[in-house]
């Protein structure tokens, strides 16, 4: 057998059992991925966040954010980050950046709502098509450290090289390689020209590289919005045929993606050799500076399937997140003239493992009351998070939930500004200023949640401007949880605010804590108590017991 043929041979067998390994690997990966989707459901899909991290994600609300959004103080006060990192089962870059905006901007809207329970029941109800979805939606994928709706807002500012340039160079190469084969002496040209092109690709490379990572995204992106439209899921058709409509115009940029190291080859062991044609041919050059022309005509295209993708992808999430719940039930909004009106069935905190539960059924604002750690504050931010995921993810975390629409305000987890010298004090009035003047300005319900109420000043301001505070919230028609821990606040307000507390029991040394909410005012105390436990001497502890007793007797101090 001729040396040639034997080659000839020997190479399509190799090249076929690259083909058989390629196509099994990938039968391999689709039943893993298939398998991985259905048993992790529910589960978060990160494990970690840094900070850059969430500033990249955050970015897309940011970049929309508008008048009831949840602000920094807020989302702060209540660890939304936090929640948002538990809730979070998206697949792709996009949901995370949607879902992350969407749970800080709460809907007034019941329709909007209503539709977003709608396309939820779908993801929940069908299990098959939802993972066709996330298996698409997982080959889109997420990007490192990399804000994608940021780089769509900012295409119109990239900056392309003249791909004519890079033709030249791969037309020398071409030309002094074949001239080679006519004289052997043009083998030395060819050589210089070889050195040329490879130096100048990188010299060039670095100043488009940082497009490589986007355009490696639309072009998947694309592709696989184009799936995600031809899954038969009964409900969803609108969302698919805006999709297609879009993701057809963006494939164009695509086309001969291949031409790119990471855009649909990367890893390959065919991509590995195409390395070698980048270097000589700037093949990978001519294309990406097509692509920067191409994508800045595409715009509209990429925002659109931004927020098709976003919504789907979070709708699933929260679908997934539904289902790692101990207990859920979707809100009902009130909208008659009650305007302070507010039932919840045993409700629970998002974050706290094997949560107590309560109940509050209220047509006024609340005063709660309790000893340090017995759950005041830990019910005022329940409330507050549970307010956002009805009008968010239309989820609550109780039996049941009946309220009014509301802006979602708070006040709680402040600290003093020592970047602008500011006192705790000034801090926290301004916190509150900022509640006040949106109560006033906003033709929407505001519901505000306040812990300890201006702790940063003395006993007899601090209560008289609290009172006058609370009582003003009250009048212009907010619907404010305040905690407190100045018993004389409930007598003062009780015309305005219900009085509900926390208790504790203090026996054998060692407080106990039930976190049950209770009807009425705080009928215990414990920082006295606790005084006796460490050892204080006696006639402190009993001195001040009676004190305290004195003053309630009394409504004056007196040592």
């Amino acid at each position: 057998m001729d040396i040639t043929l034997k080659i000839t041979i020997g190479v399509l067998i190799v090249l076929l059992l690259i083909i058989i390994k390629g196509v099994l690997d990938n039968r391999k990966y689709k039943k893993n991925l298939y398998a991985r989707l259905k048993n992790t459901f529910g589960q978060p899909s990160r494990e970690e966040y840094s900070e850059e991290l969430m500033q990249k994600i955050s970015y897309y609300f940011r970049a929309v954010t508008k008048e009831g959004d949840i602000d920094d103080i807020t989302c702060n006060d209540i660890d939304l980050d936090k929640i948002y990192q538990r809730l979070n089962c998206t697949r792709t870059s996009i949901g995370e950046e949607y879902l992350y905006a969407l749970l800080r901007r709460p809907s007034l809207n019941v329709e909007e709502l209503d539709e977003r329970e709608r396309v939820i029941q779908i993801m929940s109800d069908n299990e098959e098509e939802r993972i066709q979805l996330q298996t698409a939606l997982e080959k889109i994928g997420k990007v490192r450290l990399l804000s994608v709706y940021e780089n769509f807002e900012s295409v119109d500012d990239m900056n392309s090289q003249s791909k004519i340039y890079h033709i030249l160079c791969a037309l020398a190469l071409l030309v002094s390689g074949a001239l080679c084969f006519v004289t052997p002496a043009m083998a030395a040209i060819s050589a210089v020209v070889v050195g040329f092109n490879v130096i100048t690709y990188f010299q060039k490379k670095v100043l488009l590289d940082s497009y490589v990572q986007l355009f490696s995204f639309v072009i998947r992106l694309s592709e696989n919005a184009i799936d995600i439209a031809k899954i038969n899921i009964p409900g969803i058709e609108e969302y698919q045929e805006k999709l297609i409509t879009s993701a057809r115009k963006l494939k164009k940029l695509g086309k001969n993606s291949w031409l790119i190291s990471g855009a649909a080859l990367s890893g390959d062991l065919l991509d590995s050799i195409m390395d070698y044609v980048r270097m000589l041919f700037h093949v990978d050059l001519i294309k990406l500076c097509s692509m920067v022309s191409e994508i800045k005509k595409y715009k509209k295209e990429l925002a659109d399937v931004y927020e098709i993708i976003g919504f789907i992808d979070s709708m699933i999430s929260i679908a997934a997140y539904r289902y790692s719940l101990e207990a859920w039930c979707v809100p009902e909004f009130d909208l008659t003239d009650d305007r302070y009106r507010m039932e919840v069935g045993e409700i629970y905190h998002p974050l706290i493992d094997g949560p107590v539960k309560n109940s509050i059924d209220v047509d006024s604002c609340v005063l709660l009351t309790g000893s340090n750690a017995s759950g005041k504050s830990t019910f005022i931010r329940t409330i507050a998070i549970n307010a956002i995921f009805a009008q968010t993810i239309h989820t609550v975390l109780a039996d049941n939930y009946r309220a009014r629409l509301f802006y979602i305000y708070s006040s709680m987890a402040l600290r003093d500004d020592i970047f602008s010298s500011e006192s705790y004090y000034m801090v926290e009035i301004k916190s509150l200023k900022r509640i006040i003047d949106m109560v006033q300005k906003s033709e929407a319900d505001i519901l505000c949640c306040i812990d300890e109420v201006l702790r940063g000043t003395n006993t007899l301001e601090r209560i008289a401007s609290s009172a006058q505070v609370l009582k003003s919230l009250c009048d212009m028609g907010a619907t404010c949880f305040a905690a407190t821990h100045d018993i004389e606040l409930t007598r003062i307000l009780k015309q305005h605010y219900e009085n509900y507390h926390f208790e504790e029991q203090v026996c054998d040394n060692d407080v106990h804590f039930d976190y049950k909410l209770r009807d009425g005012n705080a009928k215990t105390r414990n920082a006295i108590k606790l005084l006796n436990m460490i050892g204080y001497d006696k006639k402190i502890v009993e001195d001040a017991e009676g004190m305290v007793q004195a003053f309630l007797d009394t409504g004056m101090w007196s040592l």
